[in-house]
């Protein structure tokens, strides 16, 4: 995160200044700077093109011989900021070749990838989550790194991670409903409950991506 400072050094901006062009807090830029927190994917975008800086040097998705090293986050807070963990590493190895594999089949048409394409795969589509304990049945190892694919789309197919009415985000499976968007927690069926479209755009209601692998690591 240190090359959002060197970035808006560069841009001879202050933090407040950088802050007051992103519509956030110099508490939040200062965390960022420090490694403290990670910014929300659409502010992260903003910063890209305020700093003009490369997407990805955001989250320091590193490229070694066709490795990536993603962030692992132990907290997401319901305004998308990403608290870094304090196990050991705070970066997970993943192979290139493993997140186009993970990419959700609905994701590799939109993006227009293919054996014939030239679009890659883009390492800050993707981060890691620690849990210390499982959330939805086998899905969710103890103790584990869950990849996640940043998105904020509905795939029923997936456990989504969201937040609700202003908590901390949490595993949960999702399906549409005719007058709005369901959350169905496995943990108790009976939580159910119907977003409208006011909440979800007031932020009640908040996806911050998919599951797409559940994966036990030797760091944690």
């Amino acid at each position: 995160m240190k090359k959002i400072k060197e970035y808006r050094i560069r841009a001879n901006l202050s933090q407040g200044q950088l802050a007051e062009k992103i519509s956030v807090k110099q508490s939040a830029v200062s965390q960022w700077e420090r490694g403290y927190a990670y910014p929300e994917i659409n502010t992260a975008k903003k910063i890209s093109d305020v700093l003009n800086m490369p997407f990805e040097q955001i989250y320091d998705c590193q490229s070694r011989e066709g490795f990536f090293d993603l962030p692992v986050y132990s907290v997401i807070r319901c305004t998308g900021e990403c608290i870094l963990s304090t196990k050991e590493g705070s970066l997970l190895k993943v192979a290139e070749q493993e997140l186009e594999m993970l990419l959700p089949r609905e994701e590799i048409k939109r993006r227009g990838l293919s054996p014939e394409s030239k679009v890659k795969v883009d390492p800050s589509w993707f981060f890691g989550l620690y849990s210390e304990s499982p959330a939805l049945n086998n899905q969710v190892l103890p103790r584990s790194v869950n990849i996640i694919y940043r998105t904020d789309n509905l795939y029923e197919t997936h456990i989504h991670l969201v937040s609700i009415d202003g908590n901390d985000a949490v595993f949960t499976r999702l399906t549409k409903g005719e007058s709005g968007i369901v959350a169905i927690m496995d943990n108790d069926p009976v939580q159910c409950r119907v977003f409208h479209k006011s909440e979800i755009d007031s932020g009640s209601f908040r996806i911050h991506g998919v599951l797409v692998q559940s994966k036990r690591s030797y760091l944690y």
